[in-house]
């Protein structure tokens, strides 16, 4: 029964000191990737956040650039104050009618 772990622990000796190298690698690989406190899963994940937040950055922008110029457009005189007043919030003068026309989508 000795001879039998003899023979195993020598195979097992053998095999772990000709590839130390290779489990140190892979060890070090398994540990970045999900025990570290930087691991590649958490950082993944990170960047796909930080892609969104920066897409939404983008979205809010251009938002931003579009109502500064509406702004502008409405500042800039009585005629498109009013003009967008109508179109919007459906205002009228005293001696006008307004007919609003839905058309259902099929």
């Amino acid at each position: 029964m000795k001879e039998k772990f003899k023979k195993a622990y020598y195979k097992v000796r053998g095999f772990a000191s000709r590839y130390v190298g290779v489990i140190i690698v892979v060890l070090f690989f398994v540990w970045i990737t999900f025990f570290d406190s930087f691991n590649l899963v958490d950082r993944f994940v990170k960047m796909k956040k930080l892609h969104e937040l920066r897409e939404k950055e983008r979205y809010y922008e251009q938002e931003n650039l579009e109502n500064s110029t509406r702004l502008d457009e409405l500042m800039s005189g009585k005629e498109e104050l009013e003009k967008f007043a109508r179109e919007q919030y459906y205002m009228k003068e005293e001696d006008e009618d307004i007919f609003l026309v839905i058309l259902e989508e099929e």
